[in-house]
């Protein structure tokens, strides 16, 4: 361990195109130094400082590392950072950094608006690491528009040799190291922040989760705003070539689409409201133009960083996106429309309601009470007959993909990478690969990642409605006929799908190499959430991986906490435990370590391993 003093002053950030060089000066007793000298090449020069390793990591990581350092290391050493600031006067904000998670000495303090707005002016920090930091030359982050870009970063040399590891090879396909952390699964909760952001301690996240976590943190942006960074959008799609134009005018079209659907299902329930007698306040009511032009800005970015894994060779273009697939065609666009706007009238008049009535479905608790459980036996969403009718089962892709103006394939998307990775490393002598989802509904995402796995991939669903597991079957049916007309191997193995409760799967232990998870949890009770995690834990067989996605939680993106529980109103008796709950806890409990974690709007992806 090396030990030393370091004054310096000079050009840390010279080399950046666009940024003043700022004044760095390191001082005191710097235990295991670890010193790039790509930033400070010519300023820290000491034979007490080894160049080890750099590593570039995500803004909001800085929590993380402050944290720890304070807990875990002697404040050994008194660090001046100073501040960078464009030339053409913009300062960009570092918010992210949430200064109550760091020891501040009393210097900083007083100098508290630095943290808030990075000025001109330095800053103490009291940590057992060294942090120097680097912002690219971009404008303030708004968007991110590629991995790499628009993005804040640090560089970190950390002295916490056992509590923090950065891993030295790259973690992500743009070639950016990854933000991740070598980290014991955690004994105890203890920690007060919220689950979304207590959870980047465990997992290695992906870009995306420093992304989302800071768009728009500082507050809504005007439509204004939000129009121009769409259109800086459509037009870095169009730059990239015809592949990717066409990947945009689909997706564009898509969420014109959904958002005219939204508006022709508002009107049409209006419209009956007002002839019954019965108005009732519409979802819309306090929809400005400011949070519209943000949701469809959301669905923008998610079609972006939807791509770029598309680009980057993680997993391939959306299979429904061919020629010839029948969501183009005009009669199934018309049909899906007067479903969905049917499906409306009901259901935002039970959501204005809000009665308890409009709650139930037509099961009760004599009808088969071993096989649907009471928190089963609600009609979540308000729709129609809960999940419990062929007609719910019909409208439900529309509905959703309404509510979320299109972005909701984008968004489960994020479950797809973690199971590709771990198919194309897998050794093909295991035999074919045994894949297991959980709670299936219409089984649109399963025929995602069958387009994905090998061709003799043996797939099983199970789900608790049998109507949606008939839309499973019928979509599977689809996608093995729509592959074959493309000249794919026509034998490929029919979908297997099997009613069952999450909770009591029945199969043998071991009995898969990988289970997934999609949007499932947020409608469970807390208990239950753990007996799903154990089941599944239960079935998945050594080193297997197990890929859980659904809703972020509060601490996943800061700016929509306070209303993040709002969704609850729509008849989700669970979501506002959910969004508080300690997610990973259930999956350690169970015996699973914590991997990756990825975000994508207001959807997130987490990956287990059995090992």
């Amino acid at each position: 361990m090396h030990h030393g003093r370091l004054t310096s002053t000079g050009n840390s950030c010279s080399k950046l195109p666009g940024w003043s060089a700022p004044r760095v000066e390191v001082t005191g007793r710097l235990p295991a130094l670890f010193c790039s000298f790509l930033a400070l090449s010519t300023n820290l020069k000491s034979s007490a400082v080894q160049a080890k390793s750099w590593h570039t990591i995500g803004i909001g990581r800085i929590e993380q590392v402050g944290r720890r350092a304070r807990e875990h290391s002697r404040p050994s050493g008194t660090i001046l950072v100073a501040s960078c600031h464009r030339q053409d006067g913009h300062a960009p904000h570092l918010s992210h950094l949430h200064a109550p998670h760091l020891p501040l000495s009393p210097i900083a303090k007083a100098n508290r608006p630095a943290w808030d707005r990075v000025t001109h002016r330095a800053m103490k920090i009291h940590l057992g690491i060294v942090l120097a930091l680097r912002l690219d030359a971009v404008a303030p982050f708004s968007a991110p528009s590629r991995l790499g870009e628009a993005r804040r970063q640090l560089l970190v040399w950390s002295t916490l040799e056992r509590e923090i590891v950065l891993d030295d090879s790259p973690a992500f396909a743009d070639g950016t190291p990854g933000s991740g952390t070598t980290l014991t699964t955690p004994e105890k909760s203890d920690d007060n922040r919220p689950p979304g952001e207590r959870e980047n301690d465990t997992f290695q996240c992906d870009p995306s989760v420093w992304r989302w976590r800071g768009f728009q943190i500082d507050g809504l942006n005007a439509a204004t705003e939000n129009l121009a960074q769409m259109t800086s959008i459509a037009s870095r799609f169009v730059r990239k070539g015809p592949k990717a134009a066409s990947y945009w005018a689909r997706h564009a079209g898509r969420t014109t689409y959904f958002v005219a659907n939204a508006a022709l299902g508002t009107a049409a329930s209006q419209l009956h409201s007002s002839l019954t007698g019965t108005a009732q306040s519409s979802p819309i009511n306090n929809l400005n133009s400011d949070i519209a032009s943000r949701l469809i800005l959301e669905a923008f970015l998610s079609y972006e960083q939807d791509y770029a894994k598309i680009e980057g060779g993680e997993y391939s273009e959306p299979w429904d996106m061919k020629r010839g697939h029948r969501q183009s065609s005009p009669i199934n666009v018309a049909t899906q429309t007067s479903r969905f706007v049917s499906e409306a009238i009901g259901t935002l008049a039970r959501r204005g309601r809000q009665a308890e009535e409009d709650k139930n479905t037509w099961i009760t608790d004599k009808a088969s009470p071993d096989l649907y459980p009471e928190y089963y036996r609600t009609a979540f969403h308000y729709q129609t007959d809960g999940w419990m009718s062929k007609r719910s089962a019909d409208v439900y892709e529309t509905s959703t993909e309404t509510l979320f103006l299109g972005r909701q394939d984008c968004m489960q998307r994020t479950a797809l990478q973690p199971l590709v990775d771990f198919s194309k490393g897998r050794d093909p002598k295991l035999g074919p690969l045994r894949v297991l989802e959980v709670a299936c509904g219409t089984g649109r995402f399963m025929t995602f990642m069958r387009d994905n796995l090998p061709l003799n991939a043996e797939c099983t669903a199970i789900d608790l409605s049998p109507y949606y597991l008939d839309a499973a079957r019928e979509n599977d049916e689809y996608w093995r006929k729509f592959r074959r007309e493309e000249g794919m191997d026509g034998a490929i193995k029919p979908l297997r799908c099997i009613q069952s409760k999450a909770e009591e799967l029945p199969f043998e232990d071991g009995s898969f190499d990988a289970v997934v998870c999609v949007y499932l949890y947020h409608e469970l009770p807390r208990d239950i959430r753990a007996q799903v995690s154990s089941e599944m834990a239960r079935v998945l067989g050594k080193d297997g991986i197990l890929v859980f996605a659904d809703s972020i939680q509060k601490g996943d993106r800061p700016i929509l906490d306070s209303a993040l529980g709002n969704f609850g109103n729509m008849n989700e008796p669970y979501y506002g435990d959910y969004i508080n709950d300690d997610l990973p806890r259930h999956f350690f409990s169970a015996g699973l370590t914590p991997k990756t974690k990825t975000v994508c709007s207001t959807t997130k992806a987490l990956t287990f391993q059995k090992e």
